[in-house]
């Protein structure tokens, strides 16, 4: 980092050690840990930025459950016509499907 200032940050011992592990098992060099906090710090400031205002975050968050509402009742009006052991063997799938890709 050029033109760089020391900070000095207290953070919980839990924070550190989550974080210093995830630096490890990534492969972390000298730096990172600095690289990392101002990564983290500067993409908070631009959410910080880009937030809308609260009257637009709650219309935002409004119609984001109107959506899913509509979404929830397309899929119920098309998986109408299922038993409850098909949509338990769906779920059951789309479970095993998703702890597969985490």
């Amino acid at each position: 980092m050029e033109d760089s200032v020391r900070w000095s940050l207290k953070v919980s011992r839990e924070t550190d050690e989550a974080l210093r592990a995830y630096l490890g098992q990534t492969g972390g060099r000298k730096g990172d840990l600095s690289r990392f906090v101002q990564e983290a710090v500067q993409a908070r400031l631009q959410e910080m930025v880009r937030a809308p205002r609260t009257k637009q975050r709650v219309a935002a968050r409004l119609r984001a459950r109107r959506e899913f509402a509509a979404a929830l009742k397309e899929v119920r009006a098309r998986t109408r016509a299922l038993t409850q052991g098909q949509v338990d063997k769906l779920v059951a799938e789309a479970m095993a499907y998703a702890r597969k890709r985490r």
